[in-house]
């Protein structure tokens, strides 16, 4: 330890895109901590789970980093396995896992026909690496609990049946940390009257359009074809009254729901594909009056949070992690409901967002990594 308070933290991350990248980064310039960060590229996910431990650990060391033996290690989940590489004199350093997804529960296309052929041996390797920490960091009690579920159901279907209560061991060594979302650079207040004299409360017009951002991955996990339906029916219910914002990453094989969506919402599309700019991206934000999920999955949502923070009101399902990024009165709101959201909802929802902010998350999460690193540090 360098100095009163702050600890030597050699992180690894295998996925470095995404919101991975936007915790570390935020993480990283508000900790107390001293971090060195190894990381790959966000690409070949399934690799990153196979090989990321050997990948990340030939890096450190040709950075120098494995020379010095730090106070905590502090590893994401698309690392892999990686205690048992560590080198020898590293053995008693503790290490952290950070569980921003976990891969027992995620949903596939056509799930009969999918889970048959399921590859779940990147399960067991989340597991293997959530037993081997000594302390793990879920991202939302969602995720924590949806991981244990689907493990125990999934060692059920062992030939042998000799693992028992593997949730339970699971939990045993598990917390909960929201990941911290950045602020946007203006003075923006959440949930906003978006523009002057004009209020989601009102009724939608062809003259003032009610906007609506989705901002998520182009892909099925996402429930594209969710937002179509609903598209359409607002469209029947109002026609011309509502613009739409889609924003995250896409793939080369865009799911045929979204492909529909563009041709037949063209005209009533303001923007739609990734925005590199972080400016640009938080202006598009801006100019939206609400924030639509149709996840079938969802570990945390930090673009949600960020719709959120820019001042968008959420229409969110009642499920998944929402029910932690929201309040109860505000999963209640749609745009057809919109009269709920009365000052005290907004007051309500500021208030709880507050526990993102950069400051107030990277502080508990510094909190676990002393604990960690215990009074010997």
């Amino acid at each position: 330890m360098d100095e009163i308070g702050s600890l030597k933290v050699l992180g690894f991350e295998g996925w470095d895109g995404g919101s991975h990248l936007q915790v570390r980064e935020v993480l990283s310039s508000h900790s107390v901590h001293r971090w060195d960060w190894v990381t790959r590229p966000a690409r070949g996910w399934k690799w990153r789970l196979r090989t990321g431990g050997i990948e990340l650990l030939d890096q450190a060391k040709m950075l120098g980093l494995l020379e010095e033996a730090p106070d905590v290690i502090f590893a994401t989940s698309m690392v892999g396995e990686l205690r048992s590489l560590l080198p020898r004199h590293f053995s008693g350093v503790p290490l952290v896992l950070y569980m921003h997804e976990n891969q027992a529960a995620y949903p596939f296309r056509h799930h009969a026909h999918h889970e048959r052929e399921r590859d779940h041996q990147f399960a067991i390797t989340n597991l293997l690496s959530i037993l081997s920490a000594d302390l793990v960091i879920w991202n939302s009690n969602w995720n924590l609990q949806s991981f244990c579920a689907a493990i125990d159901s999934l060692l059920s279907k062992s030939p042998d049946g000799l693992i028992k209560n593997a949730g339970e061991r699971v939990r045993r060594r598990s917390v909960v940390a929201c990941p911290p979302i950045q602020r946007p650079a203006q003075n923006s207040k959440v949930l906003h009257k978006s523009r002057v004299g004009r209020t989601c409360n009102r009724p939608p017009s062809p003259d003032e359009p009610v906007r609506i951002v989705w901002p998520h991955r182009w892909e099925h996990d996402k429930g594209p074809d969710t937002l179509l339906r609903l598209a359409r029916y607002l469209r029947h219910r109002a026609p011309g009254c509502y613009r739409w914002t889609l924003l995250g990453e896409q793939y080369r094989q865009i799911p045929e729901s979204i492909d529909r969506f563009l041709r037949e919402f063209g005209n009533e599309i303001d923007h739609a594909g990734w925005i590199e700019s972080r400016e640009d991206y938080w202006n598009h934000l801006h100019r939206c009056d609400w924030v639509l999920s149709t996840a079938r999955h969802e570990y945390f949502g930090i673009a949600v949070g960020e719709a959120l923070l820019a001042g968008c009101l959420p229409w969110l399902p009642n499920r998944l992690s929402y029910p932690e990024l929201v309040t109860k009165e505000s999963l209640r709101l749609s745009p057809g409901r919109s009269d709920l959201a009365t000052e005290e909802v907004r007051e309500q929802l500021q208030q709880h967002l507050m526990r993102t902010d950069p400051s107030v998350a990277t502080g508990v999460i510094d909190d676990h990594l002393h604990s960690v690193a215990g009074p010997q540090v």
